[in-house]
């Protein structure tokens, strides 16, 4: 029990690159829309996680593993850029039979640290592939905000 309190206690006080700590919660705008959960693994890399819907009545989960690249823009630039791989499970709608597809993103996008708030807010386009049930080229693009804890 001392170990889960002590290790509980670690994750809930990290404070990495946004102020506030280590996992993010909040919304997405775009194709697709929802709710969205980042959790920071060091000040360079973080997952982010979705669970959106789409303008083709269509429900996604979607997991991505991404990078932040530090010195792309110059140092008065204030946002971050980063880049990622990851994974989406699409549920169809009755329209596609009801399918599930799962298919391969590579999310491209900038986030911006609201100064002195626990805030972040982020723009991203990502290219995707469906390789499963038939093999699609897909665009998602959205931007967002996440309040951190």
């Amino acid at each position: 029990m001392k170990k889960l309190i002590c290790l509980l206690s670690l994750v809930l006080s990290t404070n990495l690159w946004a102020a506030g700590g280590a996992n993010g919660l909040g919304i997405v705008l775009g194709d697709p829309s929802g709710i969205t959960f980042q959790h920071k693994i060091n000040e360079r890399q973080f997952a982010d996680f979705y669970f959106a819907y789409n303008w083709d009545d269509e429900v996604m989960f979607m997991g991505d593993y991404k990078f932040r690249l530090p010195g792309l823009f110059p140092s008065d630039v204030p946002v971050m850029p980063y880049v990622g791989i990851g994974a989406f499970l699409k549920i169809e709608d009755h329209k596609h039979n009801d399918d599930l597809a799962l298919g391969v993103r590579i999310p491209l996008g900038v986030e911006w640290k609201i100064p002195e708030a626990p805030i972040t807010v982020f723009g991203e386009l990502v290219p995707a592939l469906k390789i499963i049930k038939r093999t699609d080229g897909d665009f998602q693009a959205g931007v967002g905000a996440r309040y951190f804890f």
